[in-house]
């Protein structure tokens, strides 16, 4: 069986996508994303989360404990749906 490929198989040119290759292998393709989540202390709600040079912010409504200064996390995971 072919080993799946993985981040440091594919290409660093920018507009070249795995999926335009002709043949994937039948193991298919992985991809690992490492990332820090933390509450703030002493912040109610709000919570951060960092991945390679990347850093977001979230929080909580007012009416749920957070001050609603940052989207909340489920607003995150509408938003990357639409994307």
């Amino acid at each position: 069986m072919t080993a799946p490929l993985n981040n440091q198989d594919l290409s660093d040119k920018p507009g070249e996508r795995i999926i335009d290759k002709p043949e994937l292998p039948a193991a298919g393709v992985t991809n690992e994303n490492d990332l820090l989540t933390e509450t703030v202390s002493g912040q109610m709600q709000l919570k951060y989360s960092r991945t390679g040079k990347f850093e977001v912010w979230c929080d909580e409504p007012a009416r749920i404990g957070g001050t609603d200064q940052h989207p909340s996390p489920m607003t995150y995971l509408a938003m990357s749906i639409g994307f």
